[in-house]
């Protein structure tokens, strides 16, 4: 099966694919290669009137001119009526930047095509509260998802070290752009973390060659931005390096960076960080992670203050998803529907690259699993799919994730906890791809063969919480009636004794 995917581009995208004047556009190097992937591959680029409207208003004549030229090498949409649904998420009175957006969002909503590659925070943001989060991509994210979805040789994805902050190597590139914001006071500032390795912690990724790919500290305890009387963890340096964007480095390491705050004895209940307001992409990034905007900093309008809480109020009431993404992760709710998934090593080595077990048999990877997992393992935010005829998988339900056994007998057992999304089961490879495309570890090839010979797929969207260490087994889960055998097909607990056994074990909110 070919999939033949759809891309809108909007005028950023067309603007950066072409140098002017032999400059070169900072997102020029991604989109080229989403542009060549997509080209290799007999995926279709489009663009849209409303660009060609943006592009004629350029202000230099001759910019203007190659700008409306480069819109021409590409086939163009054609105009849809503008629906209710999409005016809403606009103000009004609307400006004519968001009437060109409304009307690209219209050709999204329609489903002209499958996916809009934007850089646009305000469109990319408004294309999410119509519900079209799947289908909006950053130039970044359609050449990492192309690349994935066509592989040659993908990389391993990294893991991340833990080191003591006096061994920060303060010559690594990734420090550059700090350096210049400190300035002149870097030195200073590096020196001080270097020297309290007693109170903070640091986290990096490096690649092969050694660079920092991407960098966390965090300090122990500091002043509360809005609570005077009491502390809070700072993470006081969060980074991830420029080349290496599109991988779910971030998300990598604010999982280890929270999986640390969750063991820690003693640390303070919330953990917050100051971010500058011209970091739209990274404000996104902490919403999507229950950070949210408390206040600004003292003396400096520009600095955001970003709290997350770690420890459930009392009469904390939300739902499933909405506790773990507050809260988490891990954390879990008490009440959700609680499912056995079953997954093949080959899929677990994929999806859990991070795993800290695999099984009663060890943490050694099997002979016949691939040694280079996708990149996708780094993320919080995973897909899985799978042939089970479940329907449904209600948001909000705990995900045991049971790894088969692989031709070693005994060792079956679960393995890893995730919080549902969404789910779709669906006979039509397109709509499996729409859902999971920004998320999936799966190639073309993959989906094709899941659904060859016209088999559904259930796609279930979901975030990682938690291993399960040690491993639960299935002598264990049948004890506890959870299970009364081995998994076949996605199995939800339905026992109360088996589902109170889960929620002890995992200690829900209750």
């Amino acid at each position: 099966m070919q999939a033949e995917m759809s891309f809108l581009i909007d005028s950023n995208v067309v603007i950066a694919a072409e140098p002017f004047n032999g400059q070169l556009e900072e997102l020029q190097p991604v989109v080229s290669s989403f542009m060549r992937l997509a080209a290799e591959h007999g995926h279709r680029v489009y663009v849209h009137p409303a660009t060609l409207d943006d592009l004629q208003e350029t202000t230099d004549p001759k910019h203007r001119a190659q700008n409306i030229a480069a819109y021409g090498k590409y086939a163009a949409l054609g105009e849809l009526p503008l629906p209710q649904q999409v005016l809403d998420v606009f103000p009004t009175p609307r400006s004519s930047n968001d009437e060109r957006d409304a009307r690209i969002l219209a050709a999204l909503d329609a489903g002209a095509v499958h996916f809009l590659v934007t850089n646009d925070q305000k469109l990319r943001r408004r294309a999410i509260r119509l519900g079209h989060e799947p289908a909006v991509l950053r130039p970044t994210e359609a050449a990492q998802q192309l690349a994935a979805w066509h592989p040659d040789a993908p990389p391993p994805p990294p893991s991340v070290e833990e080191i003591k902050t006096y061994e920060l190597d303060a010559a690594q590139p990734i420090f550059d752009s700090l350096r210049a914001d400190y300035n002149p006071g870097f030195d200073g500032w590096i020196g001080k973390v270097k020297k309290e390795s007693s109170i903070r912690r640091a986290w990096v990724v490096r690649a092969d060659d050694g660079r920092y790919e991407a960098l966390a500290i965090v300090k122990m305890r500091d002043n509360h931005p809005t609570k005077p009387s009491e502390v809070a963890i700072k993470l006081s340096t969060f980074k991830v390096d420029d080349l290496s964007a599109g991988r779910r480095l971030g998300e990598l390491l604010l999982k280890a960076v929270l999986r640390w705050a969750h063991e820690e004895p003693g640390r303070p209940s919330e953990i917050f960080v100051e971010v500058n307001a011209s970091k739209d992409r990274l404000h996104d990034f902490l919403a999507d992670f229950g950070f949210t905007e408390v206040a600004t900093k003292h003396g400096n309008p520009d600095e955001q203050v970003w709290l997350k809480v770690l420890d459930p109020p009392p009469g904390a009431a939300l739902d499933g998803l909405e506790h773990h993404v507050a809260y988490g992760p891990p954390a879990l709710r008490a009440g959700q529907p609680i499912f056995v998934i079953p997954i093949i090593p080959k899929w677990y080595e994929d999806l859990f690259p991070d795993a800290e077990v695999l099984g009663p048999s060890g943490a050694v990877p099997l002979a016949w699993t691939d040694p280079d997992p996708k990149a996708h393992g780094n993320a919080i935010r995973k897909a899985y799919l799978c042939h089970s005829p479940t329907k449904n998988i209600p948001s909000g339900s705990t995900l045991l994730f049971y790894r088969s056994q692989g031709g070693v007998k005994g060792d079956g057992a679960i393995v890893a906890v995730g919080v549902a999304e969404q789910s779709l089961r669906s006979g039509d490879p397109i709509e499996t791809i729409g859902l999971s495309f920004k998320r999936t570890v799966y190639s073309e090839a993959d989906v094709a063969d899941l659904h060859k010979d016209g088999k559904e797929v259930l796609t279930i969207l979901f975030r990682h919480d938690r291993f399960v260490v040690p491993s639960w087994t299935v002598d264990v889960l049948k004890a506890n009636k959870v299970l009364r055998g081995h998994p076949q097909s996605v199995t939800r607990v339905s026992n109360p004794e088996g589902v109170a056994w889960v929620e002890s074990q995992l200690n829900v909110w209750r």
